[in-house]
């Protein structure tokens, strides 16, 4: 798969919103890519959110090469990962995307498997 270099604008609409929408609680999906670039996301069935934690059943993926990574949300101002985040980037998915409260185009992140910064650009 190409590397992930951007994110559609469309799909970090969607983040801001379903992060909003659990607010205080932390939101979580995976991610899809296509040429490069993520395009949707996808909550798994049996997820639970907490004001500390989000847990993804990630055994309720479905086969997907186009699955790139996570998304969550931080209902603090703190997009940094934590241990338990670092944790999750090395065993799954090569790109993930913390976007943190209050959540807007400037409070988002993302973040390779070792927990590197990556920048993305928002496309169209």
């Amino acid at each position: 798969m190409k590397p992930v270099t951007a994110i559609q604008r469309d799909a970090l609409q969607l983040m801001i919103e379903c992060s909003r929408d659990q607010h205080p609680y932390e939101f979580a999906a995976v991610m899809r890519a296509e040429a490069g670039v993520i395009t949707e996301i996808m909550p798994l069935p049996g997820g639970v959110a907490g004001d500390q934690h989000a847990i993804l059943p990630l055994h309720m993926l479905p086969i997907d090469w186009s699955v790139c990574g996570v998304f969550h949300s931080h209902p603090i101002p703190d997009n940094r990962w934590s241990d338990a985040d670092l944790a999750l980037f090395a065993k799954f998915g090569r790109v993930h995307v913390i976007l943190a409260y209050p959540y807007n185009r400037r409070s988002w992140a993302a973040y390779d498997h070792t927990g590197k910064r990556l920048r993305l650009r928002v496309v169209d």
